[in-house]
């Protein structure tokens, strides 16, 4: 089963990844990124490469969500994934289901913070 870490991008994330992966993988501190890669991010084009025929086509990557999901609990294992992903249907093809989905954590920053977190991560002197 599946706990998303769900948020917006440049809103903390990665910060909330290395409390996490701090407190299952290693006791050596939030500051150890060395396992943030054990919580991977859904979706990637790596993850579909076995259910899409054609990855350039949104509609191969949406109508197999699920399927990919399933696959990836198969291990009957507890896991979480990283999404700046929204929870929605598209063409009756939903983004999960109960099935696959134990809990979410919705990471949220202020808005004000996202941009300056943006403008730093992009060097950007100024918007326009």
């Amino acid at each position: 089963m599946i706990i998303w870490l769900a948020s917006y991008p440049k809103s903390g994330n990665t910060w909330v990844r290395s409390y996490i992966s701090a407190l299952l993988f290693n006791n050596k501190g939030i500051n150890d990124f060395s396992n943030l890669k054990k919580i991977k991010q859904f979706p990637t084009r790596s993850q579909f490469k076995d259910f899409a025929l054609n990855l350039q086509n949104p509609e191969e990557i949406y109508k197999n969500w699920t399927e990919v999901q399933n696959f990836l609990n198969l291990d009957k294992e507890v896991k979480f994934l990283k999404t700046h992903h929204v929870n929605c249907v598209i063409n009756k093809y939903k983004f999960t289901d109960d099935k696959n989905t134990l809990g979410v954590i919705h990471i949220v920053r202020d808005p004000r913070n996202v941009l300056l977190s943006i403008k730093n991560h992009f060097s950007l002197m100024r918007f326009h």
